[in-house]
């Protein structure tokens, strides 16, 4: 590959659509432009369908983003799409839309593609040997085993940051019930999609909701770093969230402003997945699926059955 070369992916979550402009350092992707639009597409979703108003939206965003890639006469660039297109009933009359009145063809990842792709990314950051991976989205959890560094396995979980958010939420800030009622579905579904059980310390973080936690608890807690975030401190800003503790919300507010809203439910996924485990900290990945994407559109690595 060409030492110079830039590619473009844009990742369609479920919270924000995300558009990266890469150069290739020895494989590694270094991020020469990064732009993010908070679209919160999963809270267009009714009766499981995607509004007409959610579709509009992301057109509205690709068509933009593809003025940027022609501007820049960028040739190779890749788009896909997770769970706010993946988990509704019209996914595939979404995909048709967007080709239609974009031109732009849009791949849409399984959970378990997008979890393998996760596995790719995290890896090129960080040299994983064996643990679990967790990627927090907006609209899907997915959870990675790793064994000799190597993907062994994922779960997608049907929910996310944003969803649990429109969900369960009525107000900004979840309130005590709406925590008790979050928790509890969560700990369900982390019985419904198990991931195999290993005795292990090392958990990795990657995605937007893992990300803003550990810059919040880098801020509040002034810490050195924002890589890494441990059990207390999640149960900590959970609390402190909920009971509207003004300079946590402040802070919130000065690093991460348009999450302020899903973080809480972002953070209980977090907790429960911590407590499962029975790990007592994270480190924390600035790369993720999109890293992962382009290393296995680049490797032309063909799919293994995910």
């Amino acid at each position: 590959m060409e030492g110079n070369k830039m590619y473009g992916v844009i990742d369609i979550g479920s919270n924000t659509v995300r558009f990266n402009i890469y150069k290739d350092n020895k494989n590694k992707y270094r991020v020469v432009s990064g732009k993010k639009t908070f679209a919160g597409l999963s809270s267009y979703v009714e009766d499981n369908l995607m509004t007409e108003a959610g579709i509009n939206k992301v057109i509205k965003i690709l068509n933009k983003f593809k003025k940027t890639i022609s501007d820049l006469n960028i040739k190779e660039y890749y788009i896909f799409a997770t769970a706010a297109i993946r988990n509704v009933d019209n996914s595939t009359d979404v995909l048709s839309r967007i080709r239609e009145e974009t031109g732009l063809d849009v791949t849409l990842l399984s959970g378990k593609m997008e979890g393998f792709c996760d596995f790719l990314g995290l890896s090129i950051d960080i040299d994983i040997e064996e643990g679990y991976i967790i990627d927090i989205g907006g609209g899907s959890t997915e959870i990675i085993l790793v064994n000799q560094s190597e993907y062994v396995d994922s779960v997608s979980i049907p929910e996310g940051s944003l969803s649990l958010f429109k969900k369960y939420v009525s107000g900004v800030i979840p309130t005590m019930e709406n925590y008790y009622e979050i928790e509890s579905h969560i700990t369900k579904l982390l019985k419904d999609y198990p991931i195999p059980m290993v005795k292990t310390v090392n958990l990795y973080g990657i995605g937007g909701t893992v990300r803003a936690t550990g810059n919040i608890s880098q801020e509040f807690f002034s810490k050195y770093t924002n890589r890494h975030i441990n059990l207390n401190e999640v149960d900590e800003l959970i609390v402190r969230f909920i009971k509207n503790d003004p300079r946590l919300l402040r802070t919130t507010l000065q690093v991460t402003p348009e999450r302020i809203h899903t973080q809480v439910p972002g953070m209980i996924i977090l907790k429960r997945v911590m407590r499962m485990f029975n790990i007592g900290e994270i480190d924390i990945s600035k790369n993720g699926v999109k890293e992962g994407y382009l290393y296995l559109k680049q490797k032309e690595i063909k799919d293994n059955g995910f």
